[in-house]
């Protein structure tokens, strides 16, 4: 065998590939059965990619050198050892970097994790967006410098450009006659029950509670009594009810609307009209699903409502299955309700309820701290 063969330099690949099994695979396929395993070492992404990637292997090989009978036996050990790591065997890895040269052409292999900006569109799935509110925030003239910056940046800039989309609507004050619409079970009355508490405590203002059917049953007894203790008149004709007025505001109670109904919802708006009620409170059940939540403020729009007030938000594990549905409205954003307190657990701060709850804890715990350490 010539001299020269046994001093060739060996040449060195680098592979990064998510499993064993694929290394052994690709060590055939591109550098031949005289390939040799010199290092394995778990590797994880950096940034964003730590997060939600899995960890991988950086596998170093070497081909071109000559070796003698015992260095081929231990070549066929460590490609045996390999094999057995394919079937799980994974030995404990070393942490320190082996020296290699990179191969041009493993790098431009499939083998290599997605880029930067697909890694935040799985960090942000994970966290709850769903594909709509994904394709919103794809399409802003921010995105790309949101995605190469560190988790920190990336969390403030998505935040930031949900509060701008979102703070950019009209004042969402309410006129002195309200209505409150929604199908049965929202938790309508109980929202009512807690705007009436705060205008008679925190307010000081004397409001009446108009009690309509329009062809629905409607019970009072629960409104009747909690109207009764705190000193608000419950009307259940229309004739005898006083004008609204600034300090004694009015609001209407409407009975349950059917999702699977559009004319009830038009007939109510048809009513409301006619008792020239102009802002009216659309009340949703925060915890129902998205199709439910998008298919009760469509209908809305034949009741002509105003206003949206979200209830059960404690409920909720995250709120971002709500953005899209405020992004998209017409609709004013006007309170949180959280709990069944009929006296409180009622917020107008709506943009920094859903703010609070958009990314899970762990994940802005993890974005804060390295935002201060950097």
């Amino acid at each position: 065998m010539p001299e020269e063969e046994k001093v060739q330099a060996p040449k060195k690949y680098r592979l990064v590939v998510r499993s064993a099994e694929e290394a052994v695979r690709l060590i055939r396929e591109k550098l031949g059965d005289q390939a040799r395993v010199t290092s394995v070492r778990q590797v994880g992404g950096e940034g964003l990619k730590r997060f939600i990637s899995s960890p991988k292997l950086e596998v170093i090989a070497e081909v071109g050198t000559v070796v003698e009978s015992d260095q081929q036996d231990s070549t066929e050990n460590q490609s045996s050892d390999l094999e057995e790591n394919a079937q799980g065997k994974i030995p404990k890895l070393n942490d320190s970097p082996s020296p290699s040269i990179e191969s041009n052409e493993m790098a431009k292999t499939d083998t290599e994790v997605d880029d930067l900006g697909e890694d935040v569109v799985k960090l942000l799935s994970r966290s709850g967006f769903d594909f709509s509110l994904l394709t919103k925030l794809k399409s802003w003239a921010e995105w790309q410098e949101i995605c190469e910056a560190p988790l920190a940046d990336a969390l403030k800039g998505i935040t930031k450009g949900l509060a701008d989309r979102m703070s950019n609507r009209p004042d969402a004050s309410l006129s002195n006659s309200v209505a409150l619409l929604g199908s049965p079970g929202v938790g309508k009355t109980t929202t009512l029950c807690k705007l009436l508490a705060h205008e008679v405590f925190i307010n000081k203002k004397v409001p009446n509670v108009l009690k309509i059917e329009n062809g629905v049953p409607n019970p009072d007894d629960a409104l009747r009594i909690f109207c009764e203790v705190i000193g608000v008149t419950l009307y259940r004709e229309v004739d005898h009810c006083p004008s609204p007025s600034d300090n004694s505001p009015l609001f209407v109670d409407v009975p349950g609307l059917s999702i699977s109904n559009p004319e009830e919802w038009e007939n109510a708006g048809k009513l409301l009209d006619q008792k020239n009620i102009s802002s009216r409170i659309l009340v949703l059940n925060g915890a129902y699903d998205s199709p439910i939540l998008l298919r009760s403020m469509t209908l809305a729009n034949y009741a002509k409502a105003s206003h949206l007030a979200v209830t059960h938000f404690d409920e909720l594990s995250n709120s971002t299955k709500l953005w899209p549905l405020l992004l998209d409205s017409n609709l004013l954003p006007f309170c949180i309700c959280n709990g069944q307190n009929v006296t409180g657990d009622v917020s107008r701060g709506v943009l920094n309820q859903l703010i609070a709850r958009t990314f899970p804890q762990e994940l802005y715990s993890r974005g804060l701290y390295s935002f201060q350490k950097a």
